[in-house]
């Protein structure tokens, strides 16, 4: 039996992370994972999506290059080479948490951990105690019945991402981050997309506004985009899938596959199979902790989608790190309310902090700026100026409650708003910085000063 201070089960970006974090703190730690390291997101998620919304994107922007003065003649897309250079990253990234470990003096063991009672984790027959224990599981997607995947004609986004093909048409059930952002790759490469979405708007979780002038994007790209639409049924076929629909256009497409993106379902089975541990479980089998990352039994700790939380690489990463430094003596709390996200779509949108309606549904009196990147220089020099940036204020105080991007680099741009809110900034803090020109940074400033009814580049408020 080998004994460490902390074991972390799972090895994805919320599990690899706690370890380097509790070995940095003088932890004796081990990490057990059964699968690659690097969990769903540098595997199966964040990483490999992205290396293919990039490829998607230049063969876009290859296609127009006529417009930017370049002549580029039989442009092409070479599936084989685009899989394996995502396979190489992946590969680059993976391989660096192993070296990692390795610097840090983390024992890692291959294979599926069990908890028989709590300080002791099993795997490969090996017993190891731990004074703290981190599930940091993760999640897979989630299934409904009828929309089973087969891997042929309904798939989940592990065989979207292996599809040796562009297939020429297209049925994406889910409008969230990951179903959108696999019907923009798709779009831009030919294909037929329908992006279909039971909420009124998609990305419902992102604001109304800055979601609905996406979806006009989206449909002048021509994808389909049917929001407030629900699958009734799917017909599979030895050539493709009919999918029957309900509410908003209530017809049929028929398409060569489906994409089911409808969420993710938790990997607790680790919890539900320790009777020992007596902790319930959510509705998709989230892990209750609380912002200590705490389960209800004292030295267990849970973090990132296995919680059913954020469903996000970095906020599982932030937990981490939270978890890590408690179990290891430190006191801290996991702030969400300052935790960014972004729609990795074309253009991407990303947000901080509450939402107009949600600020509305908690009593502030709410006070908004905007603008366009119809009006940002750099972004026309780019050749992507639809987008818009909205500021979300407490028009008591004009502390920023909320920051909302969609545009080019909305992802790099959205940790500026995050920042600002760490340190309680008001709007005027913002619209009082000088931001570089030509930049389309700037387009933050210009909804902050939009907000005081002073845009530059803007029309004045009525």
């Amino acid at each position: 039996m080998k004994n460490y201070d902390v074991v972390v089960i799972g090895a994805g970006p919320g599990g690899y992370v706690a370890a380097i974090r509790a070995a940095q703190r003088g932890a004796r730690t081990a990490v057990v994972e059964y699968r690659n390291l690097g969990g769903v997101c540098l595997n199966e998620g964040c990483i490999p999506t992205k290396t293919l919304i990039h490829t998607a994107e230049l063969y876009r922007k290859l296609q127009n290059a006529a417009e930017f003065g370049i002549e580029v003649r039989d442009v092409r897309v070479n599936v084989r080479k685009m899989l394996d250079r995502k396979e190489t990253v992946i590969g680059i990234n993976t391989g660096g948490i192993g070296a990692l470990f390795k610097a840090n003096g983390i024992d890692l063991y291959k294979g599926k951990a069990s908890i028989a009672e709590a300080g002791v984790v099993e795997v490969n027959g090996e017993k190891l105690t731990a004074k703290n224990t981190i599930i940091a599981t993760g999640g897979r997607p989630a299934q409904l019945p009828g929309l089973e995947f087969d891997g042929t004609r309904v798939i989940g986004s592990t065989d979207a991402l292996n599809l040796e093909r562009i297939p020429e048409s297209v049925v994406v059930i889910g409008a969230g981050a990951l179903g959108t952002e696999f019907a923009c790759i798709w779009n831009a490469f030919g294909a037929k997309v329908t992006l279909v979405e039971m909420m009124p708007t998609i990305l419902p979780r992102s604001d109304s506004e800055p979601a609905k002038l996406l979806e006009r994007i989206l449909r002048k790209k021509k994808i389909d985009v049917r929001t407030g639409t629900r699958v009734e049924k799917i017909e599979r076929k030895e050539d493709g899938v009919t999918v029957h629909f309900a509410g908003g256009k209530a017809d049929s497409v028929d398409a060569e596959i489906v994409l089911v993106a409808i969420g993710l379902q938790c990997n607790s089975e680790i919890v539900a199979n320790s009777p020992a541990l007596n902790i319930p479980l959510g509705k998709r089998g989230g892990i209750p902790v609380n912002d200590r990352m705490e389960s209800p039994v004292p030295g267990i700790y849970a973090i990132g989608d296995v919680i059913d939380r954020t469903w996000l690489a970095h906020g599982a990463s932030a937990e981490g790190i939270v978890a890590a430094t408690n179990c290891t003596g430190g006191n801290a709390v996991m702030d969400y309310r300052v935790l960014p996200a972004c729609n990795f779509s074309s253009p991407e949108l990303a947000s901080v902090g509450l939402t107009e309606q949600e600020a509305k549904d908690q009593g502030y009196t709410v006070k908004t700026g905007s603008f366009l990147f119809a009006a940002n220089g750099r972004a026309h020099t780019l050749g992507s100026a639809e987008g818009m940036v909205k500021i979300i204020g407490d028009a008591a105080t004009d502390e920023i409650l909320g920051v909302h991007i969609l545009g080019p680099e909305a992802g790099e741009m959205i940790a500026v708003g995050a920042l600002a809110m760490r340190v309680e900034g008001t709007v005027e803090e913002i619209a009082s910085t000088i931001h570089t020109h030509p930049t389309l940074s700037e387009a933050l400033w210009e909804a902050a000063e939009d907000y005081y009814g002073r845009g530059i580049h803007s029309k004045p408020k009525k």
